[in-house]
């Protein structure tokens, strides 16, 4: 009766049906496996564009760079054998105060080297993620009018094995203090 009518359309549509499901497996199949392997590429285009800013912005970051190399030079050069030590001990790790930004993608970064900071006696007043542009590489900074902060970054740079540089001028104005900023374990 009516059964040969619903065959003949039923069919194209199983068929549009199963079309459709394959798909959406597919597209599902293809978000997990970037959303899974995000981390990996997203590493590699940051790399890329830490190259551009610090190039577009050459001035500051290489000014600093190209400065930071005479000064401890000179520093170490003349009176590493008396002021060092007498440096050293005029620096009250409890005084200094440092804060701590992550510019990588590893979570959690900033807190971990924050913690590694303050098992040495430093006190870090601020954690968080330095979003303003990408820093090629773990390094911390300075207010050049401040021996203080001069000498504890270059402590906490050793202890971190990283360069210590005066700050650049997107981080030229924050509050006083010395400024890590991580990209690497």
């Amino acid at each position: 009766m009516s059964t040969p009518n619903p065959e003949p359309s039923g069919p194209p549509l199983r068929a549009l049906a199963m079309v459709l499901i394959a798909l959406a497996i597919a597209f599902a199949g293809i978000g997990a496996m970037t959303l899974s392997g995000s981390d990996t590429e997203t590493q590699a285009p940051t790399v890329v564009p830490s190259v551009a800013p610090v190039k577009g912005s050459a001035n500051t970051p290489a000014g600093s760079a190209r400065p930071t190399t005479p000064p401890p030079s000179t520093v170490s050069a003349a009176p590493t054998t008396s002021a060092a030590p007498a440096s050293v001990a005029e620096v009250d790790r409890s005084a200094v105060p440092v804060r701590v930004f992550n510019n990588s993608v590893v979570s959690g970064l900033a807190a971990e080297t924050a913690e590694t900071l303050e098992s040495e006696g430093w006190t870090v007043s601020e954690t968080g993620n330095y979003a303003d542009g990408t820093i090629a590489k773990t390094t911390v900074y300075y207010r050049p009018s401040s021996a203080s902060e001069k000498q504890a970054a270059t402590e906490i740079a050793a202890a971190i094995g990283a360069p210590a540089e005066p700050r650049f001028a997107g981080i030229a104005g924050s509050s006083p203090g010395v400024i890590v900023i991580v990209t690497e374990k």
